[in-house]
This record gives C-alpha cells, structure tokens and sequence, in this order.
C-alpha cells in the first residue's frame, strides 16, 4: 500500500494531538491534589482515611491528642460519639437531666449525651447508664448515624454474609446504611456487627453522611509534604494519659503514658546559682512508683530537664517526655557517633559501659538558632550497703544505657519524644540542655568537645541527673554488683575542671551552663555540712583502717574548694571562697583533735582520710599533703588569718625533716608515708609534679626561703619522668613555664589529663 503524503501529515499529526491533550490534561489531575503539611504523625500519604480526617478536623468535629497525633485504630466510646455527633450536627443545648447514672452535670460527655438523647439519637443502657465508657460497636454506630441523619429504607435488598450475627435492634440501621452506601462492609462480604468502631472508620462513616446529607462539600484528594524525622520516631497507636508539665511558656510539654499520671508534689529549691522546679508524678495502680521532672534554671536563662522514673515494682512501665513546638524551620542534630569510641577494660575501673550523650540538635525557628544537648536514657537500680555502726555506702548498678530522643516536624511543627522504659525494680535517668542561642559558637568547637569527650570517655560526664552525675567507680569500690557495673557519684567528677579550664579559653555558652549545674550539683551533694564527704565504701581503705563511707577525702575537698574559688570568680560570685575558708578551717582543727603524724611539735602530717563513724588515723600521700598545704597558703592570701600560715607551714617543715625518705632511689616520689612512718607505692605519674609546681607557686608569694625543698623535689620527679618518656601535662608545661624550669620539661607525649 502507497500512503501519500497527506496521509502521512495526518497519521503523525493525530499522535501528536493525542499526546498533548495528554500532557495538557496531566498538570490538572496533579493541580487537583491539594498539598499541605501533615497535622498528626500517624495520619500521613499511605492512610487510608487521610482526607476525611483532615476535613472533619479543618471543620472543628475531630481532633488530635495532645502529642499530634490521631490515633486512628483507638476505639470509640459512646460517650465520645455523642460528642462529635452533637458539634457535627450543631444540635442544640439540651438542659441536663437526671437520666443517666453515669452522666453528671460536671461530666465531659454531658452536653453530647443529652443532646443526643433528646434528638433520639443515642439511648440508654439497661441499667439505667448511657454506657459513656463503653466500646461503640459497629452495628451500634449503624443506628446512630441512621437516626442521627434520618436515613430511610430505600427498598434496596442489602445483605451481608453475618446477618445472623447482627442484633435485632440494629438490623434496621445496618442495612439502611449499606443501602445509602455509608458502609460497604468488609472485604469479606460481613458486617461485624460487635467489633467496636475504631477513630479512622468513625470519622469516614461520618464524612459520607455528612456529604450525602450536603452538610460537608466533597473536597478535593490530600497529599502531604514529607516530614522530617531524627531517630527512631514511632507514634503510640493505643490510648495514652497525658499530664502537662510547666518547662516553658512558649511550647507544651507532656507525659504521656498507658497509666494514668497525677501531680503528687512541686517545690522550688533555689540555690545559689541556680533554680530547680520540681514535679512528682504517681502512676495509677503502681504505689511508690514516680516520675520525677525537675527544670534547672541557670542564671543565663538556659536550662536543663532531669526526667527520672523511679520503679519499684515488678511490672514494665513507659513514661515519655512529649515536647510539642511551633515555628520550626529547620531541625539538625550533629550526634557523637561521628567520632567512634574504642573502649578498654581498666585495671582499676574494670569495663565502662556508658559512652557519650546522643549529640547536639539544632534548631532554627521563629525566635532564632538555638542548641540542645541530647543525652541517652540510662537504666539502673540502687544498691545500698548498712554497716553496724549506722553508716552507709551507696552505688548503682547500671544495667544499659539507651537512645531514648526522637523527633518528627511536620510543616512548622515539630513533636520530640524522650522515652523511659521501665523494665522493673529499676530507675530510669534521662537529662537534656536547652538553649535558645548556640551552646557552641562554631562546629569546630563544638566537634572539638565530642571528640575529647569519646577519647576521655572514661573522666567527662554523660549521665546526669538533678542530683549529680554518676560514673564508672572503682572495682575496689563496695557495694559492687556481680556485673562489675558499679556507678556512683565521684566527687571529682561532680566538680567540672576540664570545663573550667575550657571555659576561661573559649567563653562558650555549653561550658558556661556544665559550670552552673556543677555549682548546684556540688550544693546538693555537701547537705547542712561545710566539706564534703564520699557517700561510697573503698574497700582498699576499709582493708588497711576498717573504716567505711561516709568520709572526708581531703584531696576532693581540695580541688572542691578550688574550683568554687576559680569558678566564683569567673562568675563574679559573691560566695567565691566560702568553700575556701571552710576546708582550711577543717584541716587546722585536725592538729586540735589529735588526726595529725607529728614528727615535732611544729612538724606533722595530715591524713587523707577522715572517716566519719571510726576514730582512725590514716596515712598521708604526698599529693594530698601538697593539696591541703596550697590550699592553707591561699587562705592565708585570702583572709590574713596567721592559723592558716602556722598549719601550713608545718607541713612544710614535715616535708622538709622527710625529704630523702621521700625520693625513691631512682628519682620517683613515694607515694604515702603510713602512720608509723613507712613509705610505700608508687606515685602518680604526672599529679604530684603539678601539685609540687603549684607548691613553689604558693610559697614563691608568702615565704621564699621555703622553696628549696619543692625546688629539689620538682627536679628529682621531672628527671624521673623524663629518664622514663612518661611525658608531661598541659598543666606541667604551663606551670614550669611560670617558674621559670622549662628546661625540666619531661620527654614523651603532652596529656590532658594527669595520670
């Protein structure tokens, strides 16, 4: 066959033609679509019911639960269906009447069960009950929306292959339902009359009854922009209790969980720089069970949140913290894991399980780029230990750590769960930082702390709580769990030191507020007294003086009274030596009492140790003799008072008669001189040397013709260390720097952390 070439014209123009009314055709099927953001979690693109959800809840019918979401596959109460049935058929305000036992005039089904009761919409119960808790079943919901919309038979022969299943009383409502086409039944061909009527089939049988009846116009499909998510975010599909809970005016803060939850107890507990606020929870049928939410307000406006569920039960229980904020644009978290951790098992601290908080999220919102310090949730339980004497030794086992923060936005709005999962007989930490300006002022700060923190993971805090931060003890620590996981609050830790430091380098905000909480955190800890004392047994200590918890360490009194004194100044605190004057107060009384190694009447030590319940005299480090020598000469700087000046200088005059029993043959330090003058162990690496520089320092200013024994001692441990390339600390290099022996500078490596 021959086609001409008009033929040809035509067959390759009629294509066209097809494919461009096509093409045109095609942007108006998607115009069609409206988009908009998701207003619940769990009703999204795949959802089945989307549309007639969405358009009941634009229309003010339906709503969501406090924590945005619908919960589509919860049951629906009478009680409930009467409500929305009154507001979607606008029925009139019917006076209360004493109709039902379960309806009274303070009841929140009240206005739905008498307006529906006077239309003839809803009925009562048998015994005298409108039955508002109960389950709406299918075949009820049938004759409701009958009635309620005044449906007729339309003669059409309906059936359904469970007819016979279906009550008498609502044979008539479930067959002129399928007839208007209101329902189509199962998949099956059945009705299921008895199965209660779930959230998402309420709402749809409502909207086509709504639509037929011409009350609602028939809108065009839905598709929802995709939200965002961090971390394993999953909506709760079952009913849940929500109490609220005041952290800010801005945004609403809940818990959420299965159990109902009341306000037991709220308190405002100042300290001196710093606010807690306070809110104890029960859980319903769970007695002595409580979740604890306490805010911490810091004097820069930011603050943290400790959420503890305490439970003594045998019975699981979740409790989450729900956040729900508004003006979100953008959502970013920079987690720890960036940076992985390589974990050793320590001779003294045995494995630590515990690694690093979840990372820093930022946001950027309508009130500008804020920062919050995410950590895990960290599962645990008490262990206490009662001596004869009434003393007692504390310490948690730490059972797992978990990533308990997750976060959808939807539009502006996004929704962050902090998750607590009780397994029983346990206690359930989580700790989060928030601030509405940055914590860190660049990445590369910020990255820098993460990563300083994986390296030292063993000495940087990770789970805090309102009453201190708890790590990795000691195995020689009692009482230990059979699984070596022992935890408890180590007073050095408590005190941020490496935060201080980094904090008068850099000013940033995240060191500025592990500073304020450290203040509080030291308070809580002291109690009524005036030093500090460990609430924890060393069993290396009740082995060598049979003494136990509680007892004074002079070191962490020390450094305590140092860091107060740093930190007091760098905040301008007008309490910046109180702990100062405390500590050199208790170290002059120990000569009064009898707790002192004389070697003459103007020559003694001080021990390490004062326990609290024994009467029992330790030995004496080196370190610890150092510490509390400095820390007198800086009272006497402070206060003039010349007790400070005499006590110290009977240390030195100790040290002085002792020097050459002190140094080990090969140049090392001994480490202790027990009470009947014997020397023994080995000296710390690189502590003493700082403390023996800080020495010279203190004395340099007060009395110059004592330096020749620290300056002999200083040279004897810096040879030592530097015949052995132990290496030196930041605070070794910068302090011989000070005195001017930078040439005794160790070979080796520079630490951050003294060893």
């Amino acid at each position: 066959m021959v086609t001409s070439p008009k033929m040809k014209k035509n067959i390759i123009f009629i294509p066209l033609l097809f494919a461009l009314l096509i093409y045109i055709s095609l942007p108006q099927l998607y115009v069609s679509a409206e988009i908009q953001d998701q207003r619940f979690s769990d009703v999204h693109n795949d959802f089945w019911a989307k549309d007639e959800v969405t358009q009941l809840v634009e229309e003010g019918i339906i709503n969501g639960y406090p924590d945005l979401q619908f919960r589509p596959s919860v049951s629906i109460m009478r009680g409930q269906a009467a409500n929305l049935l009154a507001g979607a058929l606008k029925l009139p305000e019917a006076p209360y009447q004493p109709v039902f036992k379960d309806v009274s005039p303070k009841s929140s089904h009240l206005r739905g069960a008498m307006a529906t009761y006077q239309e003839g919409i809803f009925g009562g119960k048998p015994d005298g009950t409108f039955g508002t808790g109960d389950q709406l079943t299918r075949e009820q919901m049938a004759s409701v929306i009958v009635r309620a919309f005044k449906l007729e038979d339309t003669g059409e022969d309906v059936r359904f292959t469970d007819d016979n299943k279906i009550s008498e009383s609502h044979k008539y409502g479930v067959k002129v339902l399928m007839q208007h086409g209101i329902t189509t039944g199962k998949e099956d061909g059945s009705f299921d009359p008895k199965s209660p009527v779930n959230r998402a089939s309420f709402v749809v049988f409502l909207h086509r009854a709504m639509i037929q009846a011409g009350m609602l116009e028939k809108e065009s499909p839905i598709s929802f922009n995709k939200p965002k998510t961090i971390g394993d975010f999953d909506p709760i599909r079952f009913e849940q209790q929500f109490v609220e809970v005041p952290i800010t005016n801005e945004d609403k803060t809940f818990l959420r969980s299965n159990h109902y939850l009341q306000l037991v107890t709220k308190r405002v507990q100042p300290y001196a720089h710093a606010t807690d606020h306070v809110y104890i929870y029960g859980v319903s049928g769970m007695k002595s069970t409580r979740v604890t939410v306490t805010k911490r307000e810091l004097p820069n406006g930011d603050y943290f949140v400790f959420t503890e569920l305490r439970n003594p039960q045998r019975l699981p229980i979740r409790v989450d913290l729900v956040q729900i904020e508004k003006g979100i644009k953008e959502n970013r978290l920079e987690p720890y894991s960036k940076y992985p951790m390589k974990k050793d098992i320590d001779d003294t601290f045995g494995f630590d399980i515990a690694t690093s908080p979840i990372g820093v999220l930022e946001t950027v919102s309508d009130q500008g780029t804020g920062q919050q310090m995410i950590a895990k949730s960290y599962r645990s339980r008490d262990l206490e230990m009662k001596y004869p004497n009434g003393a007692l030794s504390q310490t948690r086992e730490l059972h797992d750590e978990k990533i308990a923060h997750s976060n959808i936005v939807m539009g502006p709005n996004r929704v962050t769960v902090y998750e607590l999962y009780s397994r029983g007989y346990d206690i359930v930490d989580q700790w989060y930082l928030s601030s509405a300006e940055k914590l860190f002022s660049s990445n590369q700060r910020m990255d820098a702390w993460m990563h300083e923190s994986i390296i030292n993971y063993k000495k940087r805090n990770k789970w805090y709580t309102a009453n201190g931060p708890y790590n990795k003890m000691a195995t020689t620590i009692e009482p230990m769990p059979a699984s070596g996981r022992g935890y408890g609050r180590n007073l050095l830790l408590v005190k941020e030191d490496r935060v201080m430091l980094l904090y008068n380098q850099t000013q940033e905000r995240y060191y500025e507020d592990l500073l304020h909480n450290s203040f509080a955190n030291l308070t809580i800890f002291r109690g009524n007294k005036t030093y500090w004392e460990t609430e924890v047994t060393s069993t290396y200590l009740k082995n060598l003086y049979n003494f136990t918890a509680p007892f004074v360490d002079t070191r962490f009194n020390e450094q305590i009274a140092l860091f107060l004194y740093n930190g007091g100044k760098a905040f301008g605190h007008k309490d910046y030596n109180e702990g100062l004057r405390n500590y050199a107060n208790l170290l002059v009384q120990q000569q009064k009492k009898g707790n002192v190694s004389a070697l003459t009447k103007s020559a003694y030590y001080i021990p390490d140790y004062f326990p609290a319940k024994q009467q029992v005299r330790t030995h004496t480090s080196m370190n610890h003799l150092l510490g509390g020598m400095n820390i007198l000469l800086m009272a006497y700087q402070e206060f003039k008072d010349p007790i400070y000046l005499q006590t110290a200088s009977a240390i030195e005059k100790a040290i002085q008669l002792d020097e050459k029993k002190w140094i080990r043959s090969d140049g090392d330090i001994w480490y202790k001189r027990d009470p009947n003058g014997q020397f023994a162990g080995r000296d710390y690496t690189h502590l003493t040397l700082e403390d023996l520089i800080h020495s010279y320092e203190k004395w340099s200013a007060v009395d110059k013709t004592k330096l020749p024994v620290f300056e002999r001692m200083i040279k004897s441990k810096a040879g030592y260390l530097n015949k052995n390339k132990k290496g030196y600390t930041t605070k070794i290099k910068e302090g011989l720097e000070r005195i001017n022996m930078s040439n005794l500078l160790p070979a080796g490596a520079e630490h951050t952390d003294a060893l």
